[in-house]
């Protein structure tokens, strides 16, 4: 019988420094509707993004009208693969008005103190209601999660989004 000698093995960690780690959470907040063309039209580019910042970024859509309901909501969620977002029923439009949309589609990035990083258009595939481009060539929210998970700010102005207003209730 052969006896090996054991040694004592010793784990170090190191923590990695990458900027996303030293950044505080980031959320990304998308005002949709169930029923406007353009939310959907934006969905794909919304779930690309979500896929790639995944576990890095808190994302959820934000249903702001008093029609929306839980089902809505899960029924948009579903056929537009939108996975990795927590859905919010804003009947009351408690988080709209927080974080100050006024259209959807709009999205909010807010930092883990609840700051407006950045609020404005997912991309610039509508230049204005009903007139779409065939091709999209700036990605304003995937900009803007680069810019902010690399530690700087989201210069100004923000582009405003297009699509739909979304109407004040309980005003």
């Amino acid at each position: 019988m052969v006896l090996k000698k054991i040694l004592p093995v010793i784990i170090f960690t190191t923590s990695i420094n990458f900027c996303f780690s030293q950044q505080k959470k980031v959320s990304v907040y998308a005002f949709v509707a169930e029923d406007c063309p353009i939310s959907i039209f934006m969905a794909p580019s919304l779930k690309n993004i979500a896929d790639k910042y995944a576990g890095n970024v808190d994302f959820y859509l934000v249903f702001p009208f008093s029609t929306s309901t839980g089902k809505s909501a899960t029924s948009f969620k579903r056929k537009n693969k939108l996975a990795g977002f927590t859905a919010k029923v804003d009947k009351d439009q408690s988080i709209t008005k927080k974080m100050g949309a006024t259209i959807t589609p709009e999205v909010v990035i807010t930092g883990a103190d609840d700051s407006v990083l950045y609020r404005g258009r997912i991309n610039d595939a509508y230049l204005e209601p009903g007139k779409r481009k065939h091709i999209y060539t700036k990605n304003d929210l995937a900009t803007a999660l680069e810019i902010i998970t690399s530690g700087n700010e989201v210069p100004r102005p923000w582009k405003r989004a297009v699509g739909c207003f979304i109407t004040k209730e309980n005003e």
